[in-house]
């Protein structure tokens, strides 16, 4: 029969609560698991601005150095390379927004030779609209004249490294402090699970 007597409960109930209780906990065990999938997501995202950070650190370099120390020369346009960057972002509105960003690559012949060279490829932050026999002002790196900027219009800004510095910290630090949350509650999970009276 589905009842004793005694007060004792009943199986259906017995199974009942034992069913209830194993879908809450693992209703929390996916969460916990989607949280640290997250995490996880935004730790790798961290690492990656780290990374750029430090790449984009011996370019801003060369173009502080160029801007300071480059070989001013006139030269006039060859070909023009210019080259788009789209970025998708979703608002919190859910609404996608895509953006490009041009830089260009513009063979350049030197009117008077630099180390020898009289070609160079000038970096250029932006859009270029000039063509072929254009003329422009050019910095030649006189340690590699086959690298050159415009005055004024360094190729990688020396802010660009530390934005992406800063942005990564944030975010492994995110991720760390998210981590720590995720692991505390488990403990404390466990704990609870451990030490539960068991059900009659």
């Amino acid at each position: 029969m589905a009842c004793t007597s005694g007060g004792h409960v009943m199986p259906g109930q017995f199974h009942a609560g034992g069913s209830i209780a194993g879908a809450v906990r693992g209703r929390r065990l996916s969460g916990r698991a989607a949280g640290l999938v997250a995490v996880l997501v935004v730790l790798f995202i961290g690492v990656v601005f780290l990374i750029f950070s430090f790449a984009l650190r011996s370019q801003a370099a060369r173009s502080s150095f160029v801007q300071a120390h480059g070989v001013r020369r006139e030269a006039v346009i060859v070909t023009v390379h210019n080259i788009a960057r789209t970025s998708t972002t979703t608002g919190s509105s859910g609404h996608t927004v895509t953006s490009t960003t041009y830089t260009a690559e513009v063979l350049a012949r030197l009117a008077d030779p630099v180390g020898g060279q009289a070609r160079t490829t000038v970096h250029v932050p932006r859009y270029e609209t000039g063509g072929p026999g254009d003329t422009v002002t050019v910095l030649v790196d006189p340690d590699d004249p086959g690298y050159a900027e415009l005055p004024g219009s360094p190729s990688t800004p020396a802010g660009v490294p530390a934005i992406f510095l800063a942005v990564g910290a944030f975010l492994t630090a995110v991720s760390v402090t998210g981590s720590a949350l995720i692991a505390r509650s488990w403990r404390r999970s466990t704990r609870r699970t451990r030490h539960a009276p068991a059900l009659p």
